[in-house]
Parts: C-alpha cells; structure tokens; sequence
C-alpha cells in the first residue's frame, strides 16, 4: 500500500510508526511537515495530484488535520490519530478545492489533555459522511499515540481497506 504519513505539530520525520509500515511492506512517504512555517500543506497536495496512487493517508495531531482535508480534496481514505479537527493552537493556510468524503478511521487517546476526543467525534459525526464509529478505536493513552496502539488501529484499517477492494 503507498502511504502518506503526515506528523504532528511537535513531532519530527520518521519515527517509530513510519519505520513499523516500511517494515510489513508498505511504501511510505512521510515529508517534514515545516510546522514552524504554517506547514507544507500545497507541496503536500501536489504530492497526492502528482506521485503515484496513495492509497491511504495517515495523519497524527496537526498532520491529523492536514490529512483529513487532503482526504476530502482527493477523496483518499484517512486514518486519523488524535486529529487536530478543532482546537488548533495555529491555524496553518488549507486550500480545499473538493469535497469529496473519504472514508475516515480514526484512533484516539482517552487521556488525550490537547485534544478532545469526543469533541472530535462529534465533529465527525457532523462533518464526515463516511465516519463510522466502526472505524474508531479509543485506547488509554494522551496526546501522543503509543506504537502498539497505531499497530491495532493501522492493522483493522488495512483489513476493512482490503475488503473494500475485494468488493470493489
């Protein structure tokens, strides 16, 4: 699968989760996010217009937000992990020309003290047509998403994304 994996605000390139996708097959982009400058969000939505096919598109706190609107622009499906969707300490420039609705999966943590869960969920429920609290998993952690958790959410993402495929 051809992944892009976008890092939150106080993350950096790489890490743990993006070397966990690399490691069971999957190609993964994941650029620098350039967080100190409002974000890449153009150069990124060139990358989905213009690279190869992206399958999926992974996104944790801010890159969470980014990957949401991403989704929407090239109806890609999204996993979201503890999504900036509200409560934003910036408000990088997004530029949405399409509103597709890309199937949304969604892993969050219930300690999360940045970003409000079900706020969030809430949010979805009101803004995602394709969210469906099937496609949600809430584990016990806070803000930053533990690498166990990300394999138990990206692995139910993979099998539903599969069968979709298979039905297609």
């Amino acid at each position: 699968m051809k992944i892009l994996y976008l890092h939150g605000l106080e993350s950096s390139v790489g890490g743990p989760k993006v070397e966990y996708l690399e490691s069971i097959g999957h190609e993964v982009h994941a650029p620098d996010m350039c967080w100190d400058v409002g974000g890449n969000f153009v150069s990124i939505a060139d990358h989905c217009a213009y690279e190869d096919d992206v399958d999926l598109i992974i996104g944790s706190s801010m890159g969470g937000y980014f990957a949401y609107e991403l989704g929407k622009m090239f109806d890609i499906p999204v996993l979201l992990l503890n999504p900036a969707l509200h409560s934003r300490s910036i408000e990088p420039e997004v530029i949405s020309t399409q509103n597709a609705d890309p199937l949304v999966f969604l892993g969050v943590g219930a300690n999360d003290d940045v970003i409000n869960y079900e706020t969030t969920l809430d949010y979805l429920d009101e803004h995602a047509n394709c969210f469906f609290r099937g496609n949600y998993f809430k584990g016990n952690h806070g803000h930053q998403t533990p690498l166990d958790f990300f394999q138990k959410v990206f692995g139910n993402t993979e099998i539903r994304l599969n069968k979709i495929k298979q039905n297609a």
